[in-house]
């Protein structure tokens, strides 16, 4: 045997390890995992980085399943602007809506942390809710746990891999900051987040279901505890890690 055949053995192996943690895979036999280990395509993510953009001409294609870190989902809620924030955690999937027909049209996916993500060929995760009962039913379980979340106006902590990013006015303020944000070096060659065009407050207001105010007050804190300056008509994030603790809701 090779050692190119060996080495893509061996890998296989660990993508099955690793798809074990896979929330809605549990119940599956490890000889199962590692089957569609093999068929999945494996990606490492950056935190930061953006995993998909559907506006900017990305293509969702398949499921997606986040192995490790974490990511956050942004789409639109319509003309008003408004966005809307869904953590995906290690053991979460993405992507599975357009199996049953529900089309993404403005989705967009970034990593909140360094992480692994193995995307499934949506035929492959058709075939496997079909032949799959535990699979199936896994499914069914989280969205019924959203349901009922959504009507009692709880947050789905008990959807596993997965939480509506809501938190207060100024977390989401601050979510909505991070989204927009670039990673930069600024003039002196230290590594910053940048808005280069700060929205206006009413926008981020409408965006993010807040009031004016809120915003107003959220930007100036980031001012006051030295998180960021203003350099208009945008926003420089200096303190990145103490940005990005703001932005999770608690």
């Amino acid at each position: 045997m090779t050692g190119g055949a060996m080495s893509d053995r061996t890998r296989a192996a660990d993508d099955a390890q690793t798809l074990a943690g896979i929330t809605v895979l549990a119940a599956l036999p490890p000889r199962e995992l590692a089957l569609l280990a093999v068929e999945c395509e494996w990606r490492k993510v950056s935190q930061n980085e953006i995993v998909l953009n559907l506006a900017q001409g990305d293509k969702l294609e398949g499921v997606s399943f986040v192995v490790r870190g974490g990511v956050r989902l942004a789409r639109s809620l319509g003309p008003a602007g408004r966005i809307a924030y869904i953590d995906v955690d290690a053991g979460g999937q993405f992507g599975e809506m357009a199996v049953f027909g529900v089309g993404e049209v403005d989705l967009t996916v970034i990593a909140r942390e360094d992480g692994l993500i193995a995307q499934m060929p949506e035929a492959r995760f058709v075939e496997l809710l079909s032949r799959e009962e535990s699979v199936s039913r896994a499914l069914l379980c989280q969205y019924a746990r959203l349901l009922r979340a959504a009507d009692t106006g709880a947050r789905a902590d008990n959807y596993p891999g997965r939480s509506a990013a809501e938190g207060t006015g100024a977390q989401r303020v601050y979510a909505e900051l991070l989204a927009l944000a670039e990673p930069q070096r600024d003039a002196g060659g230290e590594d910053c987040l940048f808005i280069a065009r700060l929205p206006r407050h009413r926008e981020l207001a409408s965006r993010v279901d807040t009031t004016e105010e809120v915003v107003a007050r959220a930007i100036a804190e980031l001012v006051r505890l030295g998180i960021a300056t203003r350099a208009y008509p945008g926003l420089r994030i200096g303190d990145q890690a103490a940005f990005k603790t703001l932005c999770e809701p608690h």
